[in-house]
């Protein structure tokens, strides 16, 4: 029950019930009930949706600037139906953890909901009494950071239209065309192609649920492991097999480095802080890795271009443009000058790729319907003749 009588319910993160308790009973509240709540274990995977965060820092930022409390304003958003039931409940919470005294930081902390860079942004923005400009800023980070990811999953929409339409096609012959041929001539083909298409066929539909639990198990196994560390490290591996991938992936990393760590300087976080955040967030395993000495150089003194040259996961010219932001004083706007050099060039590297697997795509698909249609003929032609006989 709060101060005032009212009662609330809500979450709070801490090393046992009795410092719930306690933490609250010192800020005038009475605690009617209390119990431990596991965390789910699939949590991050099944998160609020980016566009949500988008929409409420924005909203959020215009409320606070027209000198709505923070409190007010979080109770208006939390109403609104255009978030999700999950997000709704996230800003519910946060104003529970806003009336026991917790900072907004704090308490967008506790629901494990928001990442360490827009808490560090919020956290820098509450000190420096510009919570509005840095929630501002915040959208329009992570507007830029979801556009130029949509772009590139865009761009590779139709080749895997094109890759699906081709397994689709061979169902269809498998499943729906030769049963009625074999039922139609009453024997079997010699062709190999198609004896084999009939073998998996006749697999297929006498362990159809087997198959089914199977598909659906590995699906739902590749999906929750490719979320974990292991598997982020392992789908990165295998993705930069080919090189042009793998360039834009490093593109993307540096888009993302170069982007966040200019975001969180201009906003005033400390750059040993600002350099682990960047690294974090540019899914690099490589620059992740150089992270902890980049931060132990700048401990002691060593310039962050020197810094960047020294541990070489960064091309030469990033380094030599932060060394110029360092020395005009202007760090968070080269930074940002480096992201969008790196952001047109990521989007030029795609286009290239898709304007290669096209043509690629859909000769290698023409080509194997063709391939099935001439088999086809063939077996009808053969099998005509051994009726015939």
């Amino acid at each position: 029950m709060s101060p005032d009588g009212k009662k609330i319910r809500g979450s709070m993160e801490a090393v046992s019930e009795m410092t719930v308790i306690n933490t609250l009973t010192n800020k005038g509240f009475v605690v009617l009930d209390i119990k431990e709540v596991k965390r789910r274990g699939f949590g991050p995977i099944f998160a609020v949706k980016l566009e949500d965060i988008v929409t409420f820092s924005r909203q959020l930022s215009v409320m606070i600037s027209a000198g709505v409390r923070i409190r007010n304003a979080l109770e208006i958003l939390s109403k609104q139906e255009s978030f999700s039931k999950r997000f709704r409940r996230v800003l519910s919470n946060i104003i529970v953890s806003l009336e026991t005294g917790l900072s907004l930081a704090e308490a967008m902390r506790n629901e494990k909901v928001f990442d360490e860079i827009f808490i560090n942004l919020v956290e820098s923005g509450e000190k420096g009494g510009v919570l509005d400009i840095a929630l501002e800023r915040i959208a329009t980070f992570y507007e830029d950071m979801k556009r130029l990811r949509d772009e590139v999953k865009s761009a590779m929409t139709y080749p895997i239209f094109v890759l699906i339409f081709a397994i689709i096609i061979v169902f269809v012959i498998s499943f729906f065309i030769l049963p009625r041929l074999i039922s139609a001539f009453g024997t079997l083909p010699t062709n190999p192609v198609i004896n084999t298409l009939i073998k998996v066929n006749r697999f297929l539909s006498d362990n159809w649920s087997w198959v089914l639990v199977a598909g659906i198990s590995i699906a739902v196994g590749l999906y929750v492991f490719f979320k974990t560390k292991i598997g982020v490290r392992v789908k990165s591996i295998m993705a930069n097999v080919i090189p042009i991938v793998r360039s834009i992936r490093y593109g993307l990393a540096v888009e993302r480095f170069t982007r966040t760590l200019g975001v969180l300087l201009e906003s005033g976080v400390a750059i040993t802080d600002a350099i682990e955040l960047a690294a974090r967030s540019s899914e690099n395993h490589r620059i992740e890795d150089a992270a902890p000495e980049m931060v132990d150089m700048v401990k002691k003194g060593v310039s962050l271009k020197e810094a960047l040259l020294t541990v070489g996961v960064l091309p030469k010219i990033v380094a030599e443009m932060v060394g110029t932001g360092e020395e005009t004083g202007k760090l968070p706007e080269i930074l940002e000058k480096v992201s969008e050099f790196y952001d047109e060039e990521v989007r030029n590297k795609v286009k290239k790729l898709v304007s290669m697997v096209e043509p690629m795509m859909i000769a290698l698909v023409g080509g194997f319907i063709a391939f099935l249609a001439l088999t086809m003929y063939q077996t009808i032609f053969t099998m005509q003749q051994s009726i015939g006989r």
